[in-house]
């Protein structure tokens, strides 16, 4: 991997700030990057190669546990800082467990990535959870937009791909006014949306006949909320009513 830069006058205070760069710097090396996917602060596939990188403004042993456990799935695991002094022992530790290292230079007039050095592939533990990675790369795949900032704070709501689909559930309906599951899968919905509709785990869906389904009141909530999945949503609708006439 290469370094990039970027303008941002300020040091980060947040691992937030440490996101849009990383995720500009690893798209353009033609990697899908999403942020908070499953406990991970930002994840990035490419050809099948499943990249997790911690964010943290400082080193700290949680730092190192966080990046532990997502060796368990991802093919390499990365801890990110702004340039800040790492210790030997923090170092020494990283390479012990086969974990790379990420400085991102918050300069007067730019922005620098730099890796300071890659996972040593040698030293990863085997992968003990297949269906764990495999997971993480469906959420990585299931999100249209990238809504959810690597680094957010504990507690914090983050969009799902779960959410983001029941958001283009909501959208369809609220264009569509009623509709079946097998009207929504044959327009391009998941083929599980049957099923979504019925748990409504929302509570943004209403049953008005047996298989026939439309919008809440909350629904419609939030879609305004959302004012950017719900206007690629109903861009997406229009498309394919267009190619079913």
């Amino acid at each position: 991997m290469s370094s990039a830069k970027m303008s941002r006058p300020n040091p980060p205070r947040r691992e937030t700030e440490l996101y849009p760069p990383l995720k500009a710097w690893l798209e353009t090396q033609g990697y899908q990057v999403r942020g908070e996917v499953k406990k991970c602060d930002l994840a990035a596939v490419r050809d099948g190669e499943l990249i997790a990188i911690e964010l943290k403004i400082r080193p700290s042993l949680a730092l190192l546990a966080q990046a532990a456990e997502r060796q368990d799935y991802a093919d390499s695991v990365y801890v990110a800082l702004p340039l800040t002094p790492v210790s030997r022992g923090f170092r020494l530790l990283l390479r012990r467990l086969g974990i790379g290292l990420i400085f991102i230079h918050f300069l007067r007039t730019k922005i620098k990535v730099e890796v300071a050095y890659q996972p040593g592939a040698e030293e990863l533990p085997p992968r003990r959870r297949p269906k764990k990675k495999a997971a993480l790369l469906r959420e990585i795949s299931g999100r249209d937009m990238d809504l959810s900032p690597g680094g957010l704070a504990g507690g914090k709501p983050r969009v799902s791909a779960y959410r983001q689909q029941s958001l283009r559930l909501a959208a369809w309906l609220a264009e569509l006014g009623t509709a079946s599951p097998a009207q929504l899968v044959k327009l391009g919905a998941r083929g599980d949306a049957g099923r979504m509709l019925s748990r409504n785990i929302y509570g943004w869906f209403e049953r008005v006949s047996r298989g026939c389904y439309c919008l809440h009141p909350s629904g419609r909530k939030a879609l305004n909320d959302a004012p950017r999945l719900r206007a690629l949503y109903h861009a997406q609708l229009r498309e394919a009513v267009g190619k079913t006439i």
